[in-house]
């Protein structure tokens, strides 16, 4: 496979999160929650989340691999863990409490409709996603409240703690592929209907068989078994890269639209997450995306995570502001507004989407890059002994500065 930035996997990301924010319209026009009802019992977009989980597990695994295998056979898996969360922890908490704390303090200084919530729900929100347990203070309604969506990012943070320790604890090409099918089947057939009863929607706050697959993807990718499947058929025509893609999005969203309530929909929803992140993995085209959006969807592929946080915020102000411009007026804010709502917090968003990525997002995500690779030259530099082998300082020095990620 081709190395470097791969751009169809950045198509998946735009995908991703926008079906993220059309799956959330409904916070920022509950005029019109009716309407997306009925259009959401065919077509329910909420499973963008699960094609952002696998995509993490397989570019994490990707990313990631051989620094834990090589770094776990020369004794200093420790070390490669903590610069893995160091890395982790400045890509993801800054932006993340962030856009916490600003709609705490919009809460009181900007809340004449109370679209923000309390100042007191909005603390307790901020609690429940800094100790990450937002997936499982969502199950308790008010405990997350202004900022339900911070579940699934709760759920990524456990998966990125826990990785490290499959890899050290499993160390087998066949017995990581063997537990991970086994983990994947065991959740198949569990009922994680998140708007069902209180136990499929715990369930469904913890599902992890997305990231599982992609794991997976990548373990399978290092063999032959990927190229000898490699759907070849897409590379020779556009009819066939266009309606594939087509089908699978729409299973993406009709499955839990019109199956949701069949106990495997959520099985079958990372499946076809697995499906699309495959097609994109060998980066030869197969994903089809027309020439023209290319560049949009890259720009909306890497600020995903920045849009993902904001959006939210980003609805809530925006009915914060036709709201006082309707009392203003002495109307109602009803479907006469939904034109103005939709191009004022779609403009919020992605401005502070960009602001964010550009002022936090990379600042922060390179250094924690450097601080991890800090910590790294100091066990170069004061390399721990070796049990049972002995590595030449050379050797030693090529690991060192080929497995920095």
């Amino acid at each position: 496979m081709n190395q470097g930035k791969n751009l169809e996997i950045e198509y998946l990301r735009a995908v991703a999160i926008g079906l993220t924010l059309f799956s959330h319209l409904p916070m920022l026009m509950p005029f019109a929650e009716g309407a997306f009802s009925k259009l959401f019992s065919v077509y329910m977009p909420w499973t963008g989340v699960d094609l952002f989980f696998c995509i993490s597990g397989y570019i994490v695994c990707k990313s990631y691999l051989d620094f834990f295998d090589d770094h776990r056979r020369q004794g200093h898996f420790v070390v490669a863990a903590q610069s893995f969360w160091l890395r982790r922890i400045y890509r993801l908490l800054p932006t993340a409490w962030l856009w916490i704390l600003i709609p705490l303090v919009l809460s009181l200084v900007f809340n004449q409709s109370g679209v923000f919530g309390s100042w007191f729900d909005n603390l307790r929100s901020f609690t429940a996603v800094a100790t990450f347990s937002g997936n499982l203070a969502n199950q308790y309604g008010v405990l997350l409240g202004p900022n339900s969506v911070y579940w699934s990012l709760a759920l990524e943070e456990q998966f990125y703690f826990v990785l490290p320790f499959f890899l050290l604890c499993v160390t087998a090409f066949r017995w990581r592929v063997g537990v991970l099918l086994m983990l994947i089947a065991v959740q198949f057939a569990l009922d994680r209907n998140p708007f069902g009863t209180s136990t499929t929607s715990m369930l469904s706050s913890f599902r992890l068989d997305a990231m599982m697959w992609g794991v997976l993807l990548c373990l399978v990718g290092r063999t032959r078994l990927l190229r000898d499947f490699e759907p070849v058929f897409l590379g020779q025509s556009l009819w066939s890269r266009l309606l594939l893609a087509l089908f699978l999005f729409y299973l993406l969203g009709a499955i839990p639209g019109q199956m949701i309530g069949v106990p495997i929909a959520v099985g079958l929803i990372a499946i076809i997450a697995l499906l699309l992140v495959w097609i994109a993995s060998y980066q030869k085209g197969y994903l089809f995306c027309p020439a023209a959006l290319s560049r949009p969807m890259l720009w909306l592929g890497s600020r995903s995570y920045g849009l993902y946080v904001i959006h939210v915020c980003a609805y809530h102000a925006s009915r914060e502001l036709w709201h006082r411009y309707a009392v203003a007026q002495g109307v109602e804010l009803d479907k006469s507004f939904a034109l103005e709502l939709g191009v004022t917090a779609v403009l919020l968003a992605l401005v502070a989407a960009e602001l964010n990525y550009r002022f936090v997002e990379q600042p922060l995500r390179r250094k924690g890059a450097a601080i991890a690779r800090r910590r790294l030259e100091t066990l170069r530099a004061h390399p721990a002994p070796v049990v049972g082998s002995v590595a030449s300082d050379g050797a030693a020095d090529t690991l060192l500065q080929s497995r920095v990620p």
